[in-house]
């Protein structure tokens, strides 16, 4: 197996690459305080072009710097992902409370929306009739057995989201409660829309018009209501409902390793959740047990210090991990402890750039930029 892992500032973009196997790209985005413009545009540009005919798609999580280059791709080009692997989050009762919080931060994150960047967009970007979308959870095996999803565990993720719809439904007075519901009511039909995606033939006319009406009733309920939810009497952005909602986002991530792949391989979306990670690490459902040791590892979060999470038992000075971490308008440098782990250890680092890198420098560090792509 060869990984290709693209510079995309603070984006995320791989191509897994198995011999006899078409290609698995795992995510496909920048970061909107990231590049923009010509730059974006370009970037997103080169990777298509190094696209070959056939290629599948996994989606992490429903953020849009892992998918607006998908959008992006479906708008601009007549290329399409064939199979496209999706977390699990659909088809169950509480699934509409899962995919209400994702359309509240669409609203509130005004980037997203304001950008037809929402989940919505993403989704109708992969309604054609050559796509097929397939629901990953734990335990799931997918790309012809090649992996295997450590994460999400569905009944973790449903309870959570109830619990937090509900809290806020509760500090609701009652006109805003109203709004909260239309944002359910779309939910609802949401969902409907995506498992008739996964699960039945010639879908593509119904869909197209459903997603169209879902468009403009979200935007109505933004121009309507941008400002209720988020509590403006608090101006830390890590108390407000916007970073609540994103940390609730990452928490859906899509963490897998290779099953039948050569390689022992581990990406982890933006996954990060210290409890959910001694979940996965003990094997607590007795239904994945993690590699003893990984060859490659894909960071959580962009290497972030706030999603940092220990490797050291699972590598050796013979692994690589990879940290997408590039250009951003924010103070999201990497964390400091990945680099101590890689003096220790002695492992090779592949960063996209080193302008979030406070040090100490990695033994065995090296940087994209320039560049499009490092081969792993």
């Amino acid at each position: 197996m060869k990984i290709r892992m693209y510079e995309c500032g603070f984006g995320d973009c791989f191509r897994l690459r198995e011999e006899n196997q078409v290609d698995l790209y795992v995510d496909f985005g920048i970061h909107t305080s990231s590049w923009s413009g010509i730059d974006k545009i370009n970037r997103f540009d080169n990777i298509i072009a190094d696209m070959g005919k056939d290629t599948d798609f996994l989606l992490t999580h429903y953020h849009d710097d892992h998918f607006n280059g998908a959008i992006y791709m479906a708008t601009h080009t007549t290329h399409k992902f064939r199979d496209v692997y999706i977390p699990d989050v659909w088809g169950m009762p509480e699934s509409i409370y899962i995919t209400s919080l994702i359309l509240l931060r669409g609203i509130i994150t005004r980037s997203v929306i304001l950008g037809h960047n929402t989940i919505i967009d993403f989704l109708k970007s992969i309604c054609n009739n050559e796509s097929r979308i397939h629901f990953i959870s734990r335990g799931t095996k997918f790309h012809n057995n090649q992996y295997i999803a450590l994460w999400p565990e569905k009944k973790y993720v449903a309870q959570k989201a109830q619990s937090m719809f509900e809290k806020i439904q509760n500090n609701l007075n009652n006109e805003d409660k109203k709004i909260l519901n239309r944002i359910e009511k779309m939910a609802k039909q949401l969902n409907k829309i995506v498992v008739i995606m996964a699960t039945a033939d010639n879908y593509f006319d119904e869909c197209i018009i459903e997603f169209n009406n879902l468009e403009n009733n979200y935007r109505d309920v933004y121009n309507q209501v941008r400002y209720i939810f988020d509590n403006q009497n608090e101006n830390r952005y890590n108390k407000s409902l916007q970073y609540k909602l994103t940390k609730f986002g990452n928490e859906i991530s899509i963490v897998f390793q290779n099953y039948q792949a050569e390689r022992n391989v581990l990406f982890t979306g933006d996954f990060g959740k210290k409890r959910n990670w001694l979940f996965i690490e003990n094997n607590q459902d007795n239904l994945v047990n993690m590699h003893s040791n990984y060859e490659v590892i894909k960071l959580p979060h962009h290497g972030t210090n706030s999603y940092y999470h220990s490797f050291t038992g699972r590598i050796q000075n013979t692994s690589t991990v990879m940290i997408p971490n590039g250009y951003i308008n924010h103070n999201w440098y990497v964390s400091q402890k990945y680099n101590i782990d890689s003096v220790h250890i002695g492992n090779r680092v592949i960063c996209a750039h080193n302008t979030k890198c406070l040090g100490p420098i990695c033994s065995k560090c090296m940087c994209i930029y320039p560049h499009l792509y490092f081969d792993i």
